[in-house]
């Protein structure tokens, strides 16, 4: 059976497509906060040097009114010291006991090795921090 070269071409491309979906989707581990009655579960969707850095995050209670605009009260930071703020919020408006929504930041500069996600003031804890290493994927 002939492969024609056109069709090799097409697979070749759909390999390396996935493969980089892959390696940037997915990839990184999900961490929690959970004080003062507010559990906030965040998860990297994108983090890659010259992209958005983009995160997806939920905050789940039975207690607390989340009325939070998560844009104004949360920032990215990497290892050098330099800050990003939220671009976007695409998810739950404030209010409610359960909100999840994809938060996103500008594309990261340089070469950063680590970054933080800093959440501030939710439910009187002045900041929950969650930080990966770029290199570290699962």
């Amino acid at each position: 059976m002939r492969i024609k070269r056109g069709w090799l071409f097409v697979i070749a491309a759909g390999i390396i497509a996935l493969a980089g979906f892959f390696s940037e989707a997915g990839a990184f581990q999900k961490q929690t906060n959970n004080e003062n009655a507010v559990r906030v579960d965040v998860k990297p969707i994108q983090l890659v040097a010259g992209k958005p850095a983009v995160f997806e995050v939920r905050l789940n209670t039975h207690s607390v009114n989340l009325a939070y605009d998560l844009e104004k009260i949360s920032l990215v930071q990497d290892e050098s010291g330099k800050q990003y703020q939220a671009l976007n919020w695409d998810g739950s408006p404030p209010g409610g006991h359960h909100r999840k929504g994809k938060l996103e930041y500008a594309k990261l500069e340089g070469s950063p090795q680590s970054v933080k996600l800093i959440i501030r003031d939710v439910s009187g804890v002045p900041e929950r921090i969650f930080e990966w290493k770029l290199g570290e994927k699962i």
